[in-house]
């Protein structure tokens, strides 16, 4: 059954302090976004009508080896550039109040301090929303963020950015699957070194994310050589396992699919003058009531995908 919530009777009451005046999150938990952050995969710019990349698609098709002294070499306009262009999607979080709430609860018999603690909702709130679109492209229906499903599809297609990777096959990101603990080992080193396109490159993947499921079968295929990413993470819980030279990590949001990325070639891109801006504080018009709003301007992009990969479940 339904659990009877009353909101400022769990904020409020005579002579009760909870422990650093903050209630215990029940919900929130940004394992992707954090790794994602850490790694430097978010870009803050100052952003325009959208966000437009350039793109160095392919090598100078005239290239060739001289028959002869005097062989006459093309003379044709070279067209090796263009551009990916993405719109910038939008992420709102309303917070609202009451007189009667900062009435109900003031400093001398409250549990928790509402407003901040409304504030830190609204924050997790989105932090939360980014997580799920990371993985899944979202359906609001007007410009939408979006996710690894879209961007870096297990068919290695689709049209990111406005490319039509059917057409364009350079634009086709690497693609694969695993069975079970017998294949999977094998499988993320064939997709891993299909997206480095040779030993030692610079541009290999540096994350992998996925569901639980995944990284649980993935680590206990390593048995006694497990390999964590540093001693103090160990330490730590074991938090973030390598693959190669990349951390691999999950999220409550994953699924059964690995994602193979590196900041280079996928990044969510954000407004350097809004995101998680807190807006002013107003009175809610004919009421006894007050709003503020945190509001992103934002859009995950990716600039190769055929840097990029994905594993998904046979």
């Amino acid at each position: 059954m339904a659990l009877s919530i009353e909101q400022i009777a769990a904020v409020s009451y005579p002579a009760v302090l909870a422990e650093m005046r903050k209630p215990a999150n029940q919900w929130v938990e940004n394992a992707a976004l954090r790794i994602l952050e850490r790694g430097g995969f978010i870009q803050h710019v100052s952003l325009g009508e959208n966000i437009e990349v350039p793109l160095d698609y392919r090598a100078n098709p005239d290239t060739a080896i001289l028959a002869s002294d005097q062989d006459a070499a093309s003379l044709l306009k070279t067209e090796v550039i263009t551009s990916a262009v993405y719109d910038i999607a939008q992420l709102n979080v309303p917070v609202t109040w009451t007189k009667g709430d900062e009435a109900k609860n003031p400093s001398e018999t409250q549990k928790i301090a509402l407003v901040k603690v409304l504030l830190e909702n609204a924050i997790n709130s989105h932090d939360d929303l980014l997580e799920q679109s990371i993985f899944t492209t979202s359906a609001a229906g007007g410009v939408e963020l979006l996710g690894l499903d879209s961007l870096v599809p297990t068919s290695g297609d689709g049209t990111p950015g406005g490319i039509t990777a059917s057409v364009e096959t350079w634009w086709r990101n690497p693609a694969d699957t695993y069975t079970d603990g017998t294949d999977i080992e094998a499988a993320m080193t064939s997709v891993f070194n299909e997206a480095a396109k040779g030993s030692g490159s610079a541009v290999q993947p540096k994350v992998l994310i996925s569901g639980s499921t995944p990284h649980s079968l993935f680590e206990s295929q390593l048995q006694a050589l497990q390999r964590f990413g540093s001693e103090s993470e160990a330490k730590a819980g074991f938090k973030t396992l390598q693959f190669k030279t990349a951390d691999y990590a999950f999220s409550q949001y994953g699924d059964d699919k690995i994602y193979f990325l590196n900041p280079k070639n996928y990044n969510m891109v954000v407004s350097k003058q809004y995101f998680r801006d807190k807006g002013s504080t107003f009175d809610v018009p004919g009421q006894n009531a007050f709003y503020f709003l945190i509001y992103s301007a934002l859009q995950f992009v990716v600039s190769n995908k055929s840097r990029l990969a994905v594993l998904d479940l046979a």
